[in-house]
């Protein structure tokens, strides 16, 4: 099941009057808790999301409750809850496609078939009005962030495509909660949750995937040169390839070589 837990506001912004006649998404809301990832022996996804006005606009952001994940989206109509899923669920694949893509674990081939396994694992949408004062003030931090951005470009992003480009600025930020022992990245999260949920991911191989992420960083630190940050992001993934392959036979075949992948790229 998939939960779209509405902030007031949010409830208001998908609520509308037509012909006198009140319309809206929003249930009561699941007996489970807003946090809970199953619900009578069922995967739950569950999200919370808020409205706004930025610019005298309407904004939504939705964030996964467990890893912090947030999306945000721009130019919708009031009421148009269709709308908003049918863009929640593009983006969501489409940003997960991305990191699978770039650290080639998987292909359009494999990630369709995550993506069936998905809607088969939700096939229920529910919307209701619930809030939770630790998820929201982890919203209410990207709102923030999301209108200084607003306020340094002098307009809100223009289609989904420039969304994207903020929701990968700002998951990459760390945040904390009381059910992380560590500071975490919430697009390290959401990317781990995504594929050991709905593709063929191996305990084992999570440290590895860290390391991907963790060398993502490097390449995109502003404050190293283009040496620095391939020299550094090639020890920390050469690290942990060894580690991982050090009580393996054979390497998998669906485990890149970045030495060959980066040749590839280079050629194109």
């Amino acid at each position: 099941m998939l939960v779209f837990n509405c902030t007031k506001a949010a409830a208001e912004f998908f609520t509308v009057t037509r012909q006198g006649k009140k319309q809206s998404p929003l249930k009561p809301s699941p007996k489970s808790a807003i946090g809970d990832t199953q619900h009578n022996s069922q995967p739950v996804s569950p999200w919370l999301v808020h409205a706004t006005k930025v610019q005298r606009k309407n904004v939504l952001i939705a964030m996964h409750v467990p890893t912090r994940y947030a999306m945000v989206f721009t130019g919708l109509k009031k009421g148009d809850w269709t709308e908003f899923f049918n863009q929640c669920l593009e983006r969501l694949f489409n940003n997960m496609q991305f990191f699978g893509e770039a650290f080639e674990l998987c292909d359009e081939a494999s990630f369709h078939t995550m993506f069936n396994q998905f809607l088969r694992l939700h096939p229920k949408l529910h919307f209701c009005q619930r809030g939770d004062r630790s998820v929201q003030s982890h919203l209410n931090d990207v709102v923030w962030h999301f209108e200084y951005r607003v306020h340094e470009a002098g307009c809100l992003p223009d289609g989904q495509e420039q969304c994207a480009s903020f929701d990968e600025w700002v998951n990459s930020m760390i945040r904390s909660t009381k059910s992380h022992k560590d500071y975490f990245h919430p697009d390290e999260e959401m990317f781990l949750d995504w594929i050991s949920q709905y593709g063929d991911l191996d305990e084992s191989e999570e440290p590895l995937i860290r390391q991907y992420f963790h060398s993502l960083r490097v390449q995109t630190s502003p404050s190293l040169s283009e040496y620095e940050k391939t020299a550094e992001s090639d020890a920390l993934m050469n690290a942990a390839l060894n580690e991982y392959y050090e009580n393996l036979n054979s390497i998998p075949d669906n485990v890149i070589d970045l030495n060959q992948a980066r040749a590839r790229k280079n050629k194109k």
